[in-house]
């Protein structure tokens, strides 16, 4: 084995005895994954259970993305294994292909073809903060129709229900600008096989839940709604459904009453808002499914090859980049979701099972109410008592408070690892967030030397 063939994870981790002694099989045999292809030790990305780093098959020299799943984080296995059968039976050309598995003690390791153009959701924030503010008809409609396409194939074809569609869950295949979207997280999906199609399982996230799916009762076009929901935002910039917390944010999706406001959609055309309209019905039963939508007027005008002139003619830029107040909103609620997850996805894979319920003990002794959230009051008592107390994970310790759904939810990093060197960024975007980052307690980045 050469020197490239790096161990994945931290090697004390791999080392620990605290780590399940007879993990639990994902698929039928081990296999070490270094042996058939070469892993660039940098990672590229982070999610709840493990890492996805850049990997190289040794003997075509063909470069694929790996998502490296720490198997003692999971709590529930059968949801793993479903997401893995997922995608390996799904082959359409946007969705994300798996190319190979393969599991070891510690690990479950999927390796798939590698997408290097970013998230949808960033480039909606690009076209935010250009000229135009928003995509323009025609690249919006290729977008969804490429969507849609994907997602008539998993419902007629495959009976697969997505239920977390949204910006964050599709990924470019490269930077150009006519690259091939990809879905990419099957996570929440399953099969439409329950009596009458009727799901009640309350899964998905705030902006894109559709309101039967809140109410527990829903089918599979809980994933045209959230089509619905993505649309509008590709066309100007922000969501239908808002709120400063989540609960008012699902109260918004409920009454499912929006609007198209003025100046914003002047320059859209009526079948685009007609289109939306069409996905976004309360009653799910009246909605167009996804064949139909793909042959929805708008759609079949404006997913064409050529910009249609009359329409662009319509359309106007900015003067100056000022951004809608519900955009800047939608902008800081995403920065918080990215800290966030980059946080979560930190602790996956390096915190040990007793810094969880260490964690956990630490929150339920400030959480005074018992509510789940902690408040600004609740952390500022907890303070003045001298009572702020964290779990060690290495020379220094940065606590994040990241007011979402209004309340705060502690983020730890350690010095030595991942998330503490990202902390420039993450800083950024909490200057987004708080002006006054670092200059009071409500803001709350905290540096606690050891």
């Amino acid at each position: 084995m050469d020197s490239s063939a790096v161990t994945l994870g931290d090697a004390k981790i791999n080392g620990r005895r605290d780590l399940h002694p007879n993990p639990v099989m994902i698929t039928d045999t081990l296999s070490d994954v270094r042996i058939k292809y070469h892993i660039n030790p940098k990672e590229i990305g982070h999610g709840h259970y493990g890492v996805v780093r850049k990997c190289m098959d040794r003997d075509t020299k063909v470069w694929y993305a790996i998502k490296s799943i720490r198997k003692s984080k999971v709590g529930k296995v059968d949801v793993l294994k479903r997401e893995v059968a997922l995608l390996k039976e799904c082959d359409h050309p946007n969705i994300i292909q798996l190319v190979e598995v393969h599991e070891d003690q510690k690990y479950l390791h999927l390796i798939t073809e590698l997408c290097t153009g970013g998230e949808l959701f960033d480039r909606i924030i690009e076209k935010t903060q250009s000229a135009e503010g928003h995509f323009s008809e025609r690249d919006a409609a290729q977008l969804v129709r490429c969507i849609l396409d994907a997602i008539s194939y998993c419902h007629d074809q495959k009976g697969i229900v997505h239920r977390d569609l949204k910006p964050e869950n599709f990924l470019f295949s490269s930077r150009e600008e006519d690259a091939v979207i990809k879905i990419i997280d099957f996570g929440l999906s399953r099969h439409d096989d329950m009596q009458k199609g009727i799901m009640n399982t309350k899964v998905g996230t705030p902006y894109y839940v559709a309101p039967e799916v809140l109410n527990r009762e829903y089918t599979k076009s809980c994933d045209i709604w959230s089509i619905g929901v993505i649309t509008y935002i590709l066309l100007c910039g922000y969501p239908p459904f808002y709120g400063d917390t989540d609960n008012q944010i699902f109260d918004s999706v409920r009454t499912a009453r929006f609007d198209f406001p003025s100046p914003d959609w002047d320059g859209i055309s009526d079948k685009a808002k007609d289109f939306i309209c069409s996905l976004l019905k309360r009653d799910p039963s009246k909605r167009l499914t996804a064949r139909e939508a793909l042959n929805s007027p708008w759609i079949t005008e404006y997913a064409g090859v050529k910009e249609p002139e009359k329409k662009e003619g319509r359309r106007r830029q900015r003067t100056s980049i000022a951004l809608a107040p519900r955009s800047i909103a939608f902008m800081k609620y995403r920065d918080m979701q990215k800290l966030k997850k980059a946080a979560l996805g930190w602790l996956a894979q390096n915190a040990t099972n007793d810094d969880i319920e260490a964690l956990k003990a630490v929150f339920k002794k400030i959480d005074v109410n018992n509510d789940g959230t902690i408040t600004l009051q609740e952390l500022d008592e907890c303070l003045e008592d001298g009572e702020c107390v964290c779990v060690v994970l290495g020379v220094y310790v940065c606590v994040a408070f990241s007011a979402v759904a209004n309340s705060l939810f502690p983020l730890l990093c350690s010095k030595q690892h991942t998330f503490y060197q990202m902390l420039p960024r993450n800083y950024a975007l909490l200057e987004r967030i708080y002006p006054s980052l670092a200059k009071t307690l409500s803001i709350g980045v905290i540096l606690l030397p050891l």
